[in-house]
């Protein structure tokens, strides 16, 4: 998925998000960065490097996996294939809407 493909997949969902109590930053294959602030109407997701509660660290493929539902957070979190820094319950909270 490109990463407009992405932003239109979490703003789509984004709007399920109404238990998130903080900002996440996805960091996609290094150099790829989503912004999503669910606490604020509308939410925010946006293509920027921004500090955050939390900052999931994952591949494109993972990620798109994860949206298409052929892979769970909890899984790509346990198999090592998303890295997670700061907040684990808006980590937690997050991964319910993907």
């Amino acid at each position: 998925m490109s990463l407009e493909e992405l932003l239109a997949a979490i703003r789509g969902r984004v709007e399920r998000a109404t238990d998130v109590r903080g900002t996440v930053q996805f960091v996609v294959d290094g150099d790829k960065f989503i912004f999503v602030d669910p606490t604020v109407t509308p939410p925010v997701v946006v293509p920027e490097a921004k500090p955050a509660d939390c900052t999931i660290r994952l591949s494109g493929e993972t990620f798109a996996d994860i949206l298409s539902g052929k892979t769970s957070p909890a899984m790509a979190f346990m198999f090592g294939k998303i890295k997670v820094e700061g907040s684990m319950g808006v980590a937690m909270a997050i991964s319910r809407i993907l």
